[in-house]
């Protein structure tokens, strides 16, 4: 990992948290910022690939579709989650993109409920500036892999497009994602499905990635994130009345120690460990349960209906190793 990127990635962190606590928009708080600028700004190996513009345009289009659908078809969470994660499934394969963030940025605006234009604009200028800073740090020479995050490969093509098989996938994807919805729409425990669990499980439902044999050491870590973004903004937003951009630093700090303690960047989990400060309070000290038990069931489905080693002809050039 470039540890020294570390800090332009936390500049940006802390003033998303500034700017939104300033303005009072806490539609500007976009979690999967973070996860981003550590795929790309700190990563030596991008876990999505794309080209510049649809690294800007996969996060924003799904954003204003996950607005509009607050907006517009404010129906029960679980057939709003399941047509977001629908429709943004779509977005990425006709854009051809592996930004699967994206996911995560259509399922949040449900989540919070949140029909604020606000809320895509800020991430139309975040998802911006992380591509452009990416840019600008590859053509500085510093990447063994120049050009990596920024162009498409042919390992990023999907391979049988249209393919009956490609199309069980994503049906078990969907699948999965419909059962742990039903639950936590029932249960009225939604972040159970935080977006950034879904994005986890579609990352490890790939048969043939590395993550597969890793699955304890990623429950340990999303549950990690989960709790310490709650109790330090317990601690330092709530006892000490001090901003959320210093209760959005030391989350983000912590993750990045159980990163290399554990030597496994997982970027999902850097945006668990956001989320609280955008929870509802009486959802603050079940958030870490929700999570557990979330995480859980999406690693249990993706172990069960997915068969390692097999070939899975969905987007590729994504895998986190």
């Amino acid at each position: 990992m470039k540890k020294m990127n570390m800090f332009p990635a936390l500049l940006l962190i802390m003033a998303m948290l500034a700017v939104a606590e300033y303005t009072g928009q806490k539609e500007i708080i976009f979690p999967e910022i973070a996860a981003l600028a550590l795929g790309t700004w700190i990563m030596e190996k991008p876990p999505w690939r794309s080209s510049i513009l649809d690294f800007w345009l996969s996060p924003t289009l799904a954003a204003l579709t996950g607005m509009l659908i607050v907006r517009l078809f404010p129906y029960a969470p679980f057939f709003m989650i399941t047509g977001a994660f629908c429709l943004v499934v779509l977005q990425l394969k006709l854009l051809r993109s592996s930004v699967l963030p994206s996911i995560s940025a259509a399922i949040l605006a449900i989540i919070t409920r949140s029909g604020s234009w606000y809320y895509p604009l800020s991430v139309c200028v975040l998802t911006g500036t992380i591509a452009l800073g990416r840019y600008v740090l590859e053509r500085s020479g510093s990447w063994k892999d120049p050009g990596a995050l920024l162009r498409k490969p042919v390992a990023d093509r999907m391979e049988g497009d249209g393919t009956l098989s490609e199309l069980v996938q994503w049906s078990k994807l969907l699948a999965g994602v419909m059962v742990i919805s039903a639950i936590a729409a029932g249960s009225g425990r939604l972040f159970m499905v935080a977006p950034p669990l879904i994005v986890a499980f579609v990352e490890l439902s790939k048969p043939g990635g590395a993550l597969r044999d890793k699955t304890g050491k990623i429950l340990g870590l999303l549950v990690f994130a989960a709790l310490s973004g709650v109790l330090w903004f317990a601690l330092i937003h709530t006892v000490l009345h001090w901003p959320l951009w210093i209760t959005a630093c030391a989350s983000t700090a912590t993750v990045f120690v159980g990163y290399h303690v554990l030597q496994l960047p997982f970027p999902p989990a850097v945006a668990i460990a956001l989320l609280p400060t955008i929870l509802p309070r009486e959802s603050l000290w079940s958030y870490p349960w929700q999570v557990l038990f979330g995480s859980a069931a999406f690693i249990v489905i993706s172990k069960v209906c997915f068969v390692h080693g097999e070939q899975m002809p969905v987007i590729e050039g994504t895998s986190i190793d």
